[in-house]
């Protein structure tokens, strides 16, 4: 991999007329469809959309829910809580379709130029998501955009973890340092924080992954490129996703004056993680690197675990 480029620009706000009330936007002229995808997240995604709604008054904007839970009462309450705007869909799925396919299923019926998908365990503070809307609009060339994750106490990004945090995504770390691939925005921050890469504010620096937590891209985009893998039900479609934007010829970014409050997994058991992130991080082996190298890192992959956890 070579190195990772550094230019900085800085992040100039476009003029934006007055947006009307959400709601009363016709479906030509919406900005920016957000998706969500609850899957026994509910109060988290009520919760979401009142921020959404107090934030992002220039913005013509709706936002799709996607229940992934079939058996629940999610779209009730959901449409309960929010009965005055027009501009919310909410979508049943049959079974629970994961991450991925879920949040295709939100873009089949987004109407947006552009999308943006967002964890319902994600809180919007200010208008970042302006920022970011704003940015994208002006640098064609970036595919996926996301901001600066910070932990529920806010004093620190979530990225930016101790060593001990950061081991938590032990194996997929080790596949990267092994391939020596992706430049992870995990692994900036936390050079970053090691004085390799300067601290910088108000900017934007370039990576080859950005998290489908809060992840911003062009809806033409997306959808030329499939949009997320299907294969994966959850965890690394993000990462798949974004190397494809790059073989595109696409830059992923990150915009650092823009901040967002992200309550990570509250929607799935640690043993549901597990048993899915080892299922995506397989099939993800096997599509990128083949037999040889997938039989390699399964064959790595415990021990190292192992390893992680006695240090």
């Amino acid at each position: 991999m070579g190195k990772m480029s550094t230019k900085i620009s800085k992040v100039r706000e476009i003029p934006r007329s007055p947006a009307k009330p959400m709601g009363e936007v016709g479906r030509s002229g919406i900005e920016l469809s957000i998706i969500i995808v609850d899957y026994k997240s509910t109060d988290f995604v009520i919760k979401l959309i009142s921020d959404l709604s107090k934030h992002l008054l220039t913005v013509r904007f709706e936002v799709i829910v996607v229940d992934n839970d079939s058996k629940s009462s999610a779209a009730g309450k959901i449409k309960k809580a929010h009965h005055n705007l027009k501009n919310l869909k909410i979508i049943k799925a049959k079974k629970n379709l994961g991450f991925g396919a879920g949040n295709n299923l939100g873009v089949k019926e987004a109407s947006g130029e552009y999308l943006l998908f967002l964890n319902p365990d994600v809180k919007v503070v200010d208008d970042s998501i302006v920022k970011m809307l704003d940015f994208l609009v002006k640098h064609a060339e970036i595919g996926a955009l996301t901001c600066l994750l910070y932990q529920p106490a806010g004093a620190e990004p979530a990225c930016r973890t101790d060593r001990a945090s950061a081991g938590r995504r032990d194996a997929k770390n080790f596949q990267r340092h092994f391939f020596g691939r992706f430049q992870t925005l995990l692994t900036v921050l936390l050079r970053r924080q090691a004085g390799k890469i300067p601290i910088i504010h108000d900017e934007f620096f370039y990576c080859d992954m950005v998290t489908g937590a809060v992840m911003m891209i062009k809806s033409e985009i997306f959808q030329r490129l499939g949009g997320f893998d299907e294969n994966f039900f959850m965890y690394i479609e993000d990462e798949d996703l974004c190397r494809r934007l790059v073989k595109a010829d696409y830059k992923n970014a990150v915009l650092t004056s823009a901040r967002l409050i992200h309550y990570e997994g509250q929607s799935s058991t640690s043993l549901e993680k597990k048993k899915y992130y080892y299922k995506s991080q397989d099939y993800y082996w096997q599509k990128h690197y083949g037999n040889f190298q997938t039989a390699i890192m399964k064959a790595l992959r415990y021990p190292y675990i192992l390893w992680q956890k006695m240090k």
